[in-house]
């Protein structure tokens, strides 16, 4: 399977990423909107996973002085147990590291910090609730 993923450059490609964390975050993980859509929304890079045509993950990414933050990588339900996860991850990673930024940092949701685990991320400080789910802070050196 052909995974592409790309930068959002279009209203169109943004509306498709809007699509896929309400579906995943609001609607299934029951975080409020105005929670999932914030402020940031507007300073971030925006990255749309595409599969046979259709959206099936995304993610955001804002960047700060020395380190660059993955946020809000998602893959619809019906799509999950493909490897897209990994593949955004692993995707963004290479992408940032042509960048030359030193640092990828991420909020890892209790539940699946294994997976960022085995893709290199190591866990740092201590657990704390974002939207009344539990997470943790975690960082991979490039």
């Amino acid at each position: 399977m052909n995974l592409q993923i790309r930068l959002v450059s279009n209203k169109k490609g943004l509306n498709q990423v809007i699509n896929i964390r309400k579906a995943v975050f609001v609607q299934e993980q029951k975080v409020p909107i105005n929670i999932e859509m914030d402020e940031h929304d507007n300073e971030s890079e925006h990255f749309i996973a595409i599969m046979e045509g259709k959206p099936v993950g995304c993610a955001r990414v804002r960047t700060f002085e020395n380190y660059i933050k993955l946020e809000r990588i998602a893959v619809l339900k019906e799509h999950r147990g493909n490897g897209f996860g990994k593949q955004i991850t692993n995707f963004l990673i290479k992408y940032y590291k042509k960048k030359n930024i030193d640092e990828i940092r991420l909020h890892s949701q209790i539940s699946v910090a294994d997976f960022y685990t085995k893709l290199g991320f190591k866990k740092r400080g201590e657990i704390f609730s974002e939207a009344d789910i539990e997470h943790i802070q975690m960082y991979i050196k490039n």
